[in-house]
């Protein structure tokens, strides 16, 4: 008895799939860790009268450090501009650096 020995036709698209399989290379890239907005983790909110923190929000030339490097939610981020701004006007913060 002989067996008939079946050959599937293979289309370019498989042939090529089958060849070499598609891999994304690895980018380099490290995972970035999503920052967690300070006031939520504290479970507190930001108040004017508590200068020490609120320099941590600000840069070596007294500006406003934005959203995406302070890491706070947007409820918080508009809370803390509100309470440094009240305390530049109240002289506990300065409006420019010591030159």
């Amino acid at each position: 008895m002989v067996k008939k020995v079946v050959k599937k036709k293979i289309s370019n698209k498989e042939s090529k799939a089958e060849e070499s399989p598609q891999v994304n290379p690895p980018t380099g890239d490290l995972p970035v860790k999503k920052k967690r907005c300070y006031f939520c983790q504290q479970k507190s909110i930001p108040i004017f009268t508590d200068v020490v923190t609120l320099r941590r929000f600000l840069t070596d030339r007294a500006k406003i450090l934005p959203k995406i490097r302070s890491g706070l939610c947007s409820k918080h981020q508009r809370f803390l501009t509100r309470q440094i701004k009240y305390a530049r006007h109240l002289a506990l913060l300065p409006f420019t650096p010591n030159v």
